[in-house]
């Protein structure tokens, strides 16, 4: 990785969730990479685990303090682990209206067309 730029994962299968979400710093800009933290509602037939939400909540704290640095974010499509819904969801997305817009309030917002080459549950998440 060049030296002018930097990479931060805050959530991964690793950090006890079901998401993969970046943080790009270079001198000139700040991008969060499809933003959000989730857990699978049923994983082999398991609901999630208190560890799971415990890692859960920390992702979320740390997507909010590193959404307030961002200058742009991305969704590259609409699964809940790749964007963050404005919908409340406190069992497997930890997310609210007021989440999402504290996350995606006065930033660039680059996202994939919900209109085309999508199924029909991630266009009307689109």
């Amino acid at each position: 990785m060049p030296k002018n730029i930097n990479d931060t994962p805050l959530a991964e299968e690793s950090l006890g969730v079901r998401s993969m979400f970046t943080f790009v710093e270079t001198k000139n800009t700040k991008i969060l990479l499809d933003v959000s933290t989730s857990l699978a509602p049923k994983r082999l037939g398991y609901p999630p685990h208190p560890r799971e939400y415990k890692a859960l909540v920390e992702c979320r704290e740390r997507t909010d303090k590193t959404a307030e640095k961002a200058d742009i974010i991305t969704i590259s499509h609409y699964h809940f682990d790749h964007h963050t819904p404005s919908h409340t969801d406190w069992f497997t997305n930890w997310s609210s209206a007021e989440a999402a817009k504290k996350i995606y309030k006065k930033k660039i917002v680059i996202t994939k067309s919900y209109r085309s080459m999508l199924n029909a549950v991630q266009r009307r998440r689109g």
